[in-house]
């Protein structure tokens, strides 16, 4: 009898052991801000995207490389620096677009935060992920992030002064207040919240990030932010749109910000949204494709559910551009 009540001991010492391990390997598996960089043949930026990340002053940090596909020598460039920093994770996929290898890298992660970066962009200095991680946790947010710089490759940075992708002082902001749905980029987000929530990105070629930043920063409603620059975006002027696919995801990524930010009470960007059918880009874009039938319903349906009523009592015009009279 005392030798079964000895065994007994021995296993509910050993299973509490264990369970002791796998908390400690759960902790020490942690890591702060988890970077998840989508890549797809931009072997001529890559270097420098990724030397502007592993020189970053918070050291506990993963970086999640999710190679979608790439015909050129990007995924060799990966694995080279794999060699010099085991922060580096290399996953690699067939071609899915970004929004898909994003949302791998968010199942995948680690950290307490997510920041995300594109292959051909970087940081402006080597404290900014750090800057923004210690904010969000001093502050307590969900979100936490600053302004935004453009850049030319060989040529004068410009940094955009706009109220809604540049902050003149460090503050809790509350999304009602701001109203903004592009970059991103220039935030790091509770990976926490954003899995709670199941915050993804469309499978969209094109305008998938809008969508995904609006409703994340619907339901956080609020976040610190920051009067550093705290990301560089590469002005490409190679970038052509002609492909089918994407040119219907861009109309998908309106209709999708016109139903979030109507259903959120964003009115101001439900308007800004419906404002970017009429740019010269968007329209330009959809004429290559006006007559495939999957474009046109698309279109049909942002127009036909366009909420004049709301407009009118927010005292917003809008005139829809004539190019889309011939869809009647």
């Amino acid at each position: 009898m005392k030798t079964i009540k000895y065994l007994f001991n021995i296993i509910f010492l050993f299973l509490d052991l264990l369970l002791i391990f796998k908390k400690i390997n759960k902790l020490i598996n942690v890591v702060d801000v988890s970077v998840i960089i989508p890549i797809y043949n931009r072997d001529k930026f890559l270097p420098a995207c990724l030397n502007s990340v592993i020189s970053q002053s918070l050291k506990n940090i993963e970086i999640l490389c999710i190679d979608d596909g790439s015909t050129d020598n990007s995924l060799e460039i990966l694995k080279q620096y794999r060699k010099k920093d085991n922060r580096i994770i290399i996953v690699h996929q067939k071609n899915q677009g970004p929004g898909i290898a994003r949302n791998k890298g968010i199942l995948i992660s680690k950290g307490k935060f997510l920041a995300f970066m594109d292959s051909d962009d970087c940081y402006p200095n080597n404290s900014i992920l750090e800057l923004m991680f210690n904010n969000a946790i001093k502050n307590k947010v969900l979100i936490c992030g600053g302004g935004l710089m453009n850049f030319i490759q060989n040529k004068k940075s410009i940094i955009l002064k706009k109220s809604n992708i540049y902050f003149t002082e460090n503050k809790i902001v509350y999304y009602f207040d701001y109203q903004y749905d592009y970059y991103y980029q220039r935030f790091i987000y509770n990976k926490n919240f954003i899995k709670r929530k199941k915050l993804y990105f469309p499978d969209y070629l094109r305008y998938e990030d809008p969508p995904f930043f609006i409703k994340v920063m619907g339901l956080a409603k609020k976040f610190y932010a920051l009067k550093k620059i705290t990301y560089c975006h590469r002005i490409s002027k190679t970038i052509s749109i002609n492909n089918k696919r994407a040119i219907i995801d861009i109309f998908k990524g309106i209709r999708d910000s016109l139903y979030i930010s109507k259903s959120m009470n964003l009115y101001n960007l439900y308007y800004n949204s419906l404002c970017r059918l009429n740019s010269y880009f968007v329209i330009n874009k959809a004429k290559y494709f006006i007559n495939n039938e999957h474009l046109r319903t698309i279109i049909s349906q942002i127009i036909k559910n366009i909420d004049y009523e709301l407009l009118k009592k927010k005292k917003f015009i809008f005139i829809k551009n004539k190019f889309y009279n011939q869809l009647k």
